[in-house]
């Protein structure tokens, strides 16, 4: 279920908002395929769902690569998809707000796509108070 794929990946990786039973158990899925993917542990996922993203190694870069890629947060590249993002944003937390987050976070950068995902997750991680 990709429809709000993008709160419930931001949802779930840096625990902010609720989430239905259904939304939950697609990021699980998902979760749980890209961990296979990447070879990336359950404690380093956990580590990202708490907002921890020091010592991230490389499979756990590419962990939120496939994650935010197949929830349709970003592109194979690890470009956000300005327009998906703002709109699940500001379904939840208003338009302006939303629009102001993806400014912020909008030239996530890195040398491959799985450095870009991840600095995308660490710009969202700094920027998410501006949200509430």
């Amino acid at each position: 279920m990709k429809t709000f794929a993008a709160i419930v990946s931001f949802a779930l990786i840096a625990g902010c908002m609720a989430v239905t039973e259904d939304q939950k158990e697609a990021a699980r899925q998902l979760a749980g395929k890209c961990m296979q993917q990447t070879g990336t542990s359950e404690e380093s996922v956990q580590r990202l769902r708490n907002g921890d993203t020091s010592g991230a190694d490389d499979n756990t870069k590419c962990f939120v690569q496939c994650f935010f890629q197949g929830a349709g947060v970003v592109d194979g590249e690890g470009n956000m998809q300005e327009a998906f993002v703002t709109e699940k944003l500001a379904s939840e937390y208003g338009q302006a707000k939303a629009e102001e987050v993806v400014q912020r976070c909008r030239n996530n950068s890195g040398a491959n796509a799985c450095e870009r995902s991840f600095s995308l997750l660490q710009c969202y991680i700094a920027n998410r108070a501006s949200l509430m």
